[in-house]
């Protein structure tokens, strides 16, 4: 399953050239410990502040306001870290801002009560241990002849569905209190199967109707549903093994590369930006910009995936709550795989490395988890003369880079595309396991979960409906950030013959949301308000999208409410250094109405001369 978002080129006009942004590096693994140790000290220091133990959920870049950045052109510039600093017992999380050259923590702010930070590592192995020392849950397992010991255990954020009353009540913080849900998997049919040469899929045989809730503040289980047996397939899960009969494809450039890298800056054929893996939302683009002819000009200031949002169309107890935000919940950046050369890409790849902060306040490298390499990709350009019937023939060479994330049963990847016509294409491609239930013999078939294996004993197992939004978050700043955004459809033109058609653009004089519309071609055009193309048009980017989706589930669905981008295609807002996901900051245990919503509630004018940011969804 693929998705894309497509900016096309339209025209390119002249900027004057500027030196590049340095101040955008990501942390270094020095710098990732300076500031926690600085954070540790600060609230060693405070009395009114809680002692150990911290996690630190979050740790990333604190990047310079944008207006900074844009005038920047030598000599020192700030480094500072945004710090999640959490403390379990008391379910506050404060967000702290370490400036790193004076060694201070220089700003810090209490999340408003009920935040959750991200799912942390640490919380992974905690929940797991709680669900397999509590006897309900064994019983439950044993139940359904499944060794407790074989049962591999997959930790969700917990959704939004109500507990019992009774339970809430018991809850040190109510309905702020950090909670966790917990799946149930047969990881394998035996202790012996547990060997990398023989690895298990346990996705595949879900242990279905049980799921455990988890209080992480005390620590304890606080609930379980047991909606009854039913049985557990002992399928391999194992991919086919690799198909018989391929040749080798090389793909070598004997003489090079086309591309030039230093640091964290690319060049290839006249594009140039900035490349890092964030920690939350993986791949950023940054300070895109284009050489025309010598002058360097202002394409885009930041491109990035903003936030997923997956809902289960089963309505069903057990599946209601399924309704991941594996951006913000789960920190997907930190979850980048270590890519290899002719499985994840080809050989002539070029790699760069990341380094992460832990919860505990550690570091951990991750190599190799940006790749960036040149590719053919058929044809670009051709015609033929018509008198002498020479072709004149571009063919199409793209520099593509790419990274993917596992994330429980799932994993995902992104391609975004530079081309030689000036495009930029981002393409999600999704693959791993579908999140499958398991089916009793006497079941009619669930039509929201359909039946799509069986093992050789008869178990039958489903895979639930569900879907994929994606937010992708894109600054543009076309020949510079006094931008304006207008929308575009094709409609019939009245005339003689009754054949005419052409585009029509109306201006969006607010923020807001739009949708889509296929029956008028509709897209986006971002323009520039001052620069002009040889013709007298404004120079601008088109987004074209080929994947639109709509959610089915109700509108007052709650879960929805909190990831209202999945409603609209488009929306447009006025730049804000602090407006970055769609879904609000803390979409963990979120409320709704945060995020984009908020971002445009009450909406602001858009002037001629705005510096905007567009979120596109699709799915």
């Amino acid at each position: 399953m693929k998705h894309a978002l497509v900016v096309v080129w339209f025209a390119l006009c002249a900027m004057s050239a500027r030196a590049a942004v340095h101040s955008l590096e990501p942390l270094s693994s020095d710098e990732h410990l300076a500031a926690f140790g600085i954070v540790r000290a600060h609230f060693a220091n405070d009395n009114s502040l809680p002692d150990e133990p911290l996690l630190f959920p979050y740790i990333a870049l604190s990047e310079p306001p944008k207006a900074f950045v844009r005038n920047w052109t030598s000599g020192g510039f700030p480094r500072a870290a945004t710090v999640h600093v959490f403390h379990p017992p008391s379910n506050r999380v404060w967000i702290a801002t370490v400036d790193l050259l004076a060694s201070r923590v220089s700003k810090l702010v209490q999340g408003h009560p009920g935040a959750q930070p991200a799912v942390t590592a640490e919380e992974y192995v905690i929940a797991d241990e709680l669900v397999h020392a509590y006897e309900p849950w064994q019983n439950a397992m044993r139940t359904r002849g499944v060794d407790p010991d074989l049962v591999y255990v997959d930790v969700w954020a917990p959704g939004d569905l109500p507990l019992p009353a009774s339970v809430v009540a018991s809850l040190p913080h109510g309905r702020n209190t950090r909670l966790l849900r917990a799946l149930s998997f047969l990881r394998g049919a035996s202790v012996d199967e547990f060997d990398a040469e023989h690895p298990q899929n346990p996705y595949v045989r879900p242990i279905e109707g049980v799921v455990v809730t988890i209080d992480m503040n005390q620590r304890r289980v606080v609930h379980m549903t047991d909606t009854g047996v039913r049985p557990v397939s002992r399928e391999s899960g194992n991919a086919p093994a690799s198909r018989s009969g391929l040749q080798s494809i090389l793909t070598l450039q004997p003489q090079g590369t086309s591309f030039e890298v230093g640091g964290r800056l690319v060049k290839w054929q006249n594009w140039q930006f900035y490349v890092v893996l964030h920690p939350r939302e993986g791949l950023v683009l940054y300070d895109v910009r284009y050489n025309d002819r010598g002058r360097v000009r202002p394409i885009a200031y930041r491109l990035s995936l903003s936030e997923i949002y997956v809902p289960y169309g089963v309505s069903d107890p057990n599946w209601v709550w399924r309704t991941a935000f594996d951006v913000g919940e789960y920190n997907l950046g930190t979850f980048a795989q270590t890519l290899e050369s002719n499985r994840d890409v080809p050989e002539n790849t070029y790699f760069f490395d990341a380094v992460f902060g832990t919860d505990t306040g550690d570091t951990f490298e991750s190599p190799d988890t940006i790749g960036m390499y040149e590719r053919m990709n058929g044809l670009l350009w051709t015609r033929t003369d018509p008198s002498i019937y020479t072709r004149d023939t571009r063919a199409r060479r793209e520099l593509v880079l790419t990274w993917n994330a596992w994330i429980g049963n799932y994993v995902y990847g992104f391609d975004w595309t530079f081309g030689l016509d000036g495009s930029i294409d981002v393409k999600g491609v999704l693959t791993g396991t579908t999140l499958n239930r398991g089916v009793r013999e006497d079941d009619e078939e669930d039509e929201s979960a359909p039946v799509v294996g069986v093992d050789e004993s008869g178990v039958r197992v489903a895979a639930p409906a569900h879907q994929h939004f994606f937010s992708f978050r894109l600054d543009l700043d076309v020949d510079g950030p006094a931008n304006v955004v207008a929308e575009s459809d094709v409609r019939p033109v009245s005339g003689r013959f009754g054949n005419g058609f052409a585009a029509k653009e109306t201006v969006l004089t607010e923020e807001g949301f739009r949708d889509a519309d296929l029956t008028k071609a509709r897209t986006w055009e971002i323009s520039s308000a001052t620069a002009k193309n040889a013709v007298e048009k404004h120079t601008a980017f088109a987004i074209e999208t080929t994947n639109i989706a709509v959610p089915y589930s109700s509108p007052d669905f709650e879960p929805l409410l909190r990831a209202a981008f999945a409603s609209h295609a488009f929306w447009v807002t006025k730049f804000r250094d602090d407006e970055r996901y769609a879904a609000g900051d803390f979409p963990n245990q979120g409320r709704a109405g945060e995020g984009l919503l908020s971002f445009v509630a009450p909406p602001e004018p858009l002037d001629e001369a705005a510096d905007v940011v567009v979120w596109q969804t699709i799915g």
